[in-house]
């Protein structure tokens, strides 16, 4: 009798407390309880949350977690986590109609509530698949078979992250291991649902963003692995699919799908000899890319100091045709990655005093530390310029051990020294300031790179470029799906890549935002510090911002979940103030509610763009002469230049003002030894570039 007693005041309890915080999720955190030597679980619980853009709340009170609908506990379960009365609690909360995710319970006692009769924890498992068969709405971005099975670990070693297996007894078996056992459970209990997720967040969220994660990933880079995301967008499936109406914080500005975001690293005389022509492009399509310059002001056995007045210049041109500067470090040593090579070294370095130099051959580089790199390009850039520089990427993608701390200490904001698929994930997060799981939290933002123009196995070239470039274009698709952002890393040192450049923007899914790298960073920290809550009275939805955050961010947006069939949808502060909002129409019959419109860098018609120029060339390919065709629609300077696959003007053949009309001109290339060439076309500010191929006499 008394048991019974416990079960109806908790479900009355709970059915009180729903009605009141029935939008918000609560993260029961258990790091104390269990005498845990970080945050590390609670971190990575958060940050789905974070991501997912769901309000929530943390407690470690059992009492206040049951107020809501939804708990995620932060970690394990076990038989000492609990008193009785707190597990009877919980057990009140699901049978009333509450939704309960635990990683990891051992507690027996816990046991009939998620329809399990044991478990057994391995580390030589490799895989997990969803059994999306089920159609479960927890499961509705899992649409991607690199999604519906997900990496725990590389293949070729046999011990990985621990998980845990369960013995099913009433529960639906919601995900295997790659040994057949039951990796998630789902167990309907009374009214509610208790879910037992046999991996910890740590292993999923935390371990993956250090690289502790045994080398998990299916694809180093220029590929798809979502193993992270897949984690995040499952857990915010099961939250989202409890509260009606649900509401979180989209991923990309205003009213885009997805963002792509177009960096260049200047790591080679050529690039910066080069990269004039991408910059103009990107110019002439009206967005911002973001170039992240090397300060190699020295000679070595690796290159020379080609950091100089003469190519100051040549950034200031880039920047004025509106791209931002980022450092490459100074002496983009393969090496950095080594602490013992470069360790932290100290503050006041200068040209004279800090010289690094690599000798090439494989030999270690002398001299380089983390401080040296971070501070003294950071330096160097800003005084040549004018500009303050936030961001940094090491050569090499080398992350060295040091670097959180060290861009931390010279005040960097953001940081892009990781492949997105070796960290297998697409989001931005918090570093780390050590790489283990008990570091505190630096203050730098890693957005990690996911493409780029370096193919390690087959390379690419002037032949194959489409190729690649259709590599890049599957890979931004399958991240729109997720409304995750995509970060491109092209080295400007062949006219090839430009090309790949163009047909990737121009192929664009529709939606997909072009935005600048820190613009998109600065939109994204906006985003993390949004809080919000939001009530349903009927067909009514209000969203609720405190007072204190206003104005917002106007790239900001939120997501209303089946908002269609709603009938009025509302923007307030907390003190009752209407807020103007956009509202349009989205995915699965949901309502976006914006702020502001993309205006920039949106490719709505996967077709050519306004600033597209009508120009052929006929025959290609071609011997001796080429006839290149250009439709001049303003009266404006046409220039017609013909380059070699280096960048270099091989021939002008016009170069003047002219009228409206179609003009025809002959290319003479009987002086040209036969290959790939590009030719230019430039109309007033409009360009387009012509791949043409002359074969050999």
């Amino acid at each position: 009798m008394k048991k019974l007693l416990v079960l109806t005041f908790g479900l009355l309890l709970s059915l009180q407390v729903l009605s009141d915080n029935g939008r918000t999720v609560a993260i029961f955190d258990c790091t104390t309880r269990n005498n845990e030597t970080s945050d590390a679980e609670l971190y990575a619980v958060k940050h789905v949350l974070k991501v997912s853009g769901i309000p929530f709340i943390v407690t470690s009170d059992v009492n206040v977690a049951i107020q809501y609908p939804v708990i995620l506990s932060s970690s394990k379960i076990q038989g000492s986590t609990l008193t009785t009365p707190e597990a009877d609690s919980l057990i009140s909360f699901v049978n009333a109609g509450g939704t309960l995710v635990v990683p990891n319970v051992t507690d027996s006692y816990l046991y009939p509530l998620f329809g399990i009769s044991g478990q057994l924890q391995l580390p030589t498992r490799h895989r997990l698949t969803f059994n999306t068969s089920l159609g479960d709405p927890s499961m509705r971005w899992l649409n991607d078979t690199l999604e519906q099975t997900i990496s725990l670990g590389s293949l070729t070693i046999d011990t990985v992250i621990a998980s845990r297996a369960f013995t099913v007894t009433t529960a639906n078996v919601f995900a295997t291991f790659d040994d057949g056992t039951p990796a998630i459970t789902r167990n309907l209990y009374g009214l509610g649902k208790a879910y037992a997720l046999g991996v910890s967040y740590k292993f999923m969220i935390e371990y993956p963003q250090l690289n502790l994660d045994f080398e998990a990933q299916r694809t180093y880079s220029n590929g798809f692995e979502p193993t992270s995301d897949a984690w995040i967008l499952f857990v915010k499936g099961i939250c989202i699919s409890k509260i009606p109406n649900s509401v979180w914080l989209h991923t990309s500005p205003y009213d885009s799908k997805s963002s792509l975001l177009i960096t260049h690293d200047i790591d080679a005389q050529t690039s910066y000899d080069t990269m004039h022509y991408y910059a103009d492009y990107e110019h002439s399509i009206g967005t911002s890319a973001f170039y992240f310059c090397t300060t190699h002001y020295l000679s070595d056995g690796c290159m020379s100091a080609y950091f100089n007045p003469a190519d100051v210049l040549k950034i200031q041109y880039v920047m004025g045709q509106g791209h931002k500067i980022g450092s490459h470090s100074v002496g983009h040593f393969p090496d950095f990655d080594d602490g013992t090579v470069a360790p932290m070294g100290v503050l006041g370095n200068t040209t004279t005093n800090y010289l690094p130099y690599n000798a090439g051959g494989g030999v270690a580089t002398v001299g380089s530390t983390a401080l040296g790199e971070t501070e003294l390009s950071k330096s160097l850039l800003e005084s040549n310029l004018g500009i303050s520089v936030r961001s940094f990427r090491a050569g090499y993608l080398c992350f060295n051990p040091y670097l959180v701390r060290a861009l931390d200490s010279v005040g960097y904001s953001y940081n892009s020294t990781n492949a997105a698929n070796d960290l297998l994930t697409n989001f931005p997060f918090v570093n780390h300031k050590y790489k283990h799981s008990y570091s505190p939290l630096g203050n730098v933002w890693e957005l990690p790179m996911t493409l780029s123009d370096v193919f390690h196995d087959d390379p690419i070239t002037a032949s194959n470029y489409m190729q690649k470039e259709a590599i890049w274009l599957d890979v931004v698709t399958r991240n729109t799906q997720n409304y995750a952002p995509t970060v491109l890393l092209i080295h400007p040192t062949r006219y090839y890549k430009l090309f790949a450049e163009q047909q990737l923007v121009n192929q664009l899914p529709p939606k997909v935002a072009l935005v600048n790298f820190e613009t998109f960073a600065d939109y994204w920290v906006a985003r993390n510090n949004v809080s919000f809550t939001t009530s349903l009275l009927n067909d009514t939805l209000t969203i609720i911002v405190p007072n204190s955050l206003l104005p917002l961010n106007d790239q900001i947006s939120f997501v209303v979940d089946d908002g269609q069939s709603l009938l009025l949808i509302k923007v307030q502060d907390d003190l009752g103030n209407s807020i103007a909002s956009i509202q349009s129409n989205w995915d699965n019959n949901g309502i976006l509610v914006h702020f502001g419109y993309a205006n920039t860098g949106i490719n709505e018609n996967n077709g050519a763009g306004e600033n597209d120029i009508t120009a052929s060339c006929f025959p290609n390919p071609f011997s001796n002469t080429t006839t290149v065709e250009v439709w001049q629609k303003e009266n404006c300077n046409l220039n017609v230049t013909l380059y070699n696959i280096y960048g270099q003007v091989v021939k002008t053949l016009v170069n003047e003002k002219r009228t409206p009309g179609i003009y025809r001109d002959q290319l003479d290339a009987s002086d040209i030894s036969g290959g790939i060439y590009f030719c230019k076309i430039i109309s007033g500010n409009k360009s387009v570039v012509k791949k043409l191929l002359i074969i050999n006499k």
